[in-house]
């Protein structure tokens, strides 16, 4: 039958709901089309993203001490047991906020075992538990390695977290909320404290909210080289002779009378006119005039994980970048800060962040 005779048999009616059937499918089709090339454009694109954020975060050279350098066999060997080969520099970098190679438990790897901090006094132990850790928290992460980094010092209950409320990713934000909520209902244990002014200022003051930043800052250049070469021997912050009003470790709040960490040693001294003096040679890292808890303080890096800290000063007589030799004035005695009364609050601390102090009395003979 000719095609001319179908085309007259078939109602006009019937051909143009055809023909308009035929054009909404091709429509459709067309939109399915675009949203599959875009949806793919765009992961493409947030999984690149992804990628170059990972290997930039894996592949920095970490910035350590020689103190922690000779562990590095051990790291890459635990890291290749526990299958994280390439993330040996991170776990280094880690390891330099942790106690920059000084203490035994290196990778302050106790409290994953449910210990009370520093339990282990084997290196080895140290790394291997800090690492298979690590290890477990990145595949609970889904190999997001700054919830990884950030679930390490807060546990494993940070990437339940942050999955609920946050689709599984890292931000400064979620950390801030978990630390606040962690931190309410433990603070009545008194084993927990603010140890950033930003925590202070937001009430996060379970674990380290500034964690991930403080790792991350390792990762660049080599080997640490110190400016001024110590002289195996620390002399007393304040000359003459000296009357100490609280040791260091957990005591009562002066204030309000709780239980809380007390994380340097204190002097007597006078007010304006006590000198304190450097303990060791040294580079002044950081000089603060705020009005911190600390009031007006500074920090002087001695050698590769070890630092001294002094804080409520009066006055300040150095600046950021100087280099001081042994008994160089570094301001006067002072009540700035969070302070009851003149003294000098004394901290030795390992990194120079904050929460990364020990005791100081060993290094002072006391």
């Amino acid at each position: 039958m000719p095609w001319s005779l179908v085309v007259g048999l078939v109602p006009r009616k019937v051909w143009l709901w055809l023909m308009g059937v035929i054009l909404v499918l091709c429509f459709l089709l067309m939109v399915l089309f675009t949203s599959a090339i875009t949806t793919l454009i765009g992961f493409q694109k947030n999984n690149s993203n992804e990628n170059v954020e990972s290997v930039q975060l894996v592949n920095g050279k970490a910035q350590i001490s020689k103190a922690l350098e000779q562990y590095r066999p051990l790291f890459e060997k635990y890291a290749a047991k526990y299958g994280v080969s390439e993330y040996v520099e991170l776990l280094l970098a880690k390891t330099m906020q942790e106690s920059g190679g000084r203490l035994a438990d290196v990778m302050q790897a106790s409290e994953s075992l449910g210990l009370p901090p520093n339990t282990i006094q084997d290196p080895e132990r140290s790394i291997k538990v800090g690492i298979r850790y690590f290890a477990n928290m990145l595949e609970k992460a889904g190999g997001d390695v700054k919830v990884a980094i950030q679930a390490y010092n807060f546990g494993g209950g940070f990437i339940d977290y942050a999955n609920k409320y946050n689709n599984g990713e890292y931000s400064k934000e979620i950390a801030i909320e978990f630390s606040r909520m962690k931190y309410q209902e433990l603070k009545h244990t008194g084993m927990y404290s603010c140890i950033r002014p930003e925590a202070t200022a937001t009430g996060a003051c379970y674990g380290d909210i500034g964690y991930v930043e403080a790792v991350l800052s390792y990762l660049e250049g080599g080997t640490v080289n110190a400016d001024a070469q110590p002289t195996g021997e620390w002399i007393m912050p304040i000359g003459g002779a000296l009357t100490q009003t609280s040791d260091y470790g957990m005591r009562s709040d002066p204030f309000d009378g709780s239980p809380a960490m007390h994380r340097g040693i204190d002097f007597v001294c006078t007010n304006a006119v006590t000198p304190i003096q450097s303990v060791d040679n040294g580079e002044v890292v950081e000089v603060e005039r705020s009005n911190s808890g600390y009031g007006k303080n500074v920090l002087v890096k001695h050698e590769e994980g070890l630092y001294s800290h002094y804080a409520h000063l009066y006055a300040i007589s150095v600046q950021n970048g100087e280099v001081l030799q042994r008994g160089d004035e570094i301001g006067k005695c002072g009540t700035t800060g969070d302070s009851t009364g003149p003294h000098l609050h004394f901290e030795v601390m390992t990194t120079k962040h904050y929460g990364s102090d020990v005791n100081p009395a060993p290094y002072l003979g006391l």
